[in-house]
């Protein structure tokens, strides 16, 4: 036919890879391109075939509604639009790809012409500059020494869950830790092992803790959990747990090390708790713990935030 002639000809100049489907999805025309990109040697093992033999097998069923509303509407797809889909190789591989869409007419009959790019490399790039972010981000959320999340994220953490009891009625209990005669370890046997002792400290707090509880390091010596959905009974079942697990761990070390802290149970939703108020009663009630003999829990003064 004289008009698929020209215009199979038309598409060989365009810079694109190019196909045109009828209303059965049958691909009528495509470019040298197109049959390269997809991993072809020759265009007559595409023409006549269905518009499945470009795609992954699950999506088949998807792209045949997309191109029925295609024909039953008037609008085009131009690039950029955020049209994009996955493509199947002649090996089987796939590839990410955009395309513009727009209807045409031969000879009084409907089809519709894609423009195909080859979108796996920016792809790509946009999921490595992801991942990049993500990992900045969780840097920026973790201590460097221990691995736990930092004052920062501990803030952060606090704050939806004083949200979350506002709006949802969710319990929690924050509790405020600080390590008894650090400072011994540090004028005895040096700086490297105080690190080695903060990273173990973190290693307990971090295994005694439920794995829904959040543990942070807080500042030098200082350690901090959030454990939500927790009652006052839950937590203190918990951080005694800590607490003795850390007892029996330096004992084996001969570490001087134990210790103090002050937890507070946050669970009545017309309370206007705040970050402030609970990490200063919270803290309070830790020091309370030093100044009766360390190694202890006290319990904060609910009605003091």
């Amino acid at each position: 036919m004289k008009t698929h002639r020209t215009i199979a000809e038309l598409l060989e100049v365009i810079p694109d890879a190019a196909l045109i489907i009828n209303r059965s999805s049958e691909l009528v025309l495509v470019n040298s391109m197109l049959v390269t990109m997809f991993g072809y040697q020759q265009r007559r093992e595409l023409v006549g075939k269905k518009l499945d033999i470009l795609l992954p097998e699950s999506s088949h069923v998807t792209h045949e509604k997309h191109v029925a509303g295609f024909f039953s509407r008037a609008e085009n797809r131009p690039m950029g639009k955020g049209f994009e889909f996955l493509g199947r190789r002649n090996d089987g591989t796939m590839l990410h790809v955009e395309i513009m869409l727009s209807h045409v007419e031969f000879d009084g009959e409907p089809f519709a012409i894609a423009f195909v790019r080859d979108s796996t490399s920016s792809k790509l790039t946009e999921d490595k500059i992801r991942r990049e972010l993500e990992q900045e981000r969780v840097l920026a959320l973790t201590d460097h020494l221990t691995g736990l999340a930092n004052r920062r994220a501990f803030v952060e953490e606090l704050e939806r869950d004083i949200e979350l009891l506002r709006t949802q009625e969710r319990q929690f209990a924050v509790c405020f830790i600080d390590l008894d005669d650090f400072k011994i370890i540090n004028d005895t046997y040096g700086h490297e092992i105080g690190d080695e002792v903060l990273q173990q400290v973190a290693h307990v707090v971090k295994a005694g803790c439920r794995a829904s509880d959040l543990v942070a390091r807080v500042g030098g010596d200082e350690f901090a959990t959030i454990h939500p959905g927790a009652s006052l009974e839950d937590a203190m079942h918990v951080l005694e747990r800590v607490r003795k697990m850390l007892v029996q761990e330096f004992a084996e070390h001969h570490w001087p090390v134990t210790l103090s802290m002050g937890v507070c149970h946050c669970g009545d939703a017309n309370l206007s708790y705040d970050v402030a108020s609970i990490l200063r009663v919270a803290d309070k009630a830790m020091y309370e713990a030093k100044q009766k003999g360390k190694n202890q829990i006290k319990i904060a003064h609910v009605s003091a935030v």
